[in-house]
């Protein structure tokens, strides 16, 4: 990634990241909550080409995120829409604080990958994206949570404004628990 189009990547990310914190800490007074990374200062070249089927066997739980000082917690729930018989997954973001929920969104699979909008307290939205990729086709070493998967799994957040996501801030994500409750959030946090 040239150094033009990495600038470009971060101030989009800073500016779409400080609206959603106005909008946040405009919702809950005195307490500062972050939907995402502040920015991502490595590039990690995913080879989205090689993404595997989506693991729906796996996905349920309680998933976490961590880059720098940015923790994130993730409950996706699988369910079926009633009348299609096809698989969602049911999003909900916490903050990695408090385990207050700071998003929700629901996610469809397409092209190998789970994509969502989530919607900030405040009506903001950001993109969520899903993929799976093969623990030998990932190129940095996987994170491990408590709960094994059978692949690595990558977060994808960024501004929704774009038909391509090229502003995107792709991070590993990792399962601590196979249930939804917010209590193995908050165990965590106050490890």
């Amino acid at each position: 990634m040239g150094g033009f189009m990495f600038r470009k990547f971060l101030l989009a990310t800073l500016m779409a990241v400080s609206s959603l914190s106005v909008t946040v800490q405009a919702a809950a007074p005195g307490i500062e909550e972050h939907v995402m990374p502040a920015s991502d200062d490595r590039w990690v070249p995913w080879p989205f080409h090689l993404a595997q089927p989506f693991p729906w066997q796996d996905i349920q739980g309680m998933w976490k995120v961590e880059q720098g000082d940015f923790t994130s917690y993730f409950s996706l729930k699988v369910v079926r829409e009633k009348s299609t018989g096809v698989r969602q997954l049911q999003v909900k973001q916490y903050d990695g604080d408090n385990c207050r929920i700071i998003a929700t969104g629901v996610a469809l699979e397409r092209n190998q990958k789970v994509l969502a909008q989530m919607t900030v307290k405040g009506g903001d939205t950001y993109r969520f994206q899903l993929t799976a990729f093969s623990e030998k086709d990932s190129p940095i070493p996987p994170v491990k949570g408590t709960i094994a998967t059978s692949g690595v799994m990558v977060l994808s957040m960024g501004p929704l404004n774009d038909q391509v996501p090229v502003d995107m801030i792709h991070l590993q994500i990792m399962k601590i628990s196979d249930h939804l409750t917010q209590k193995f959030c908050i165990e965590d946090v106050k490890k």
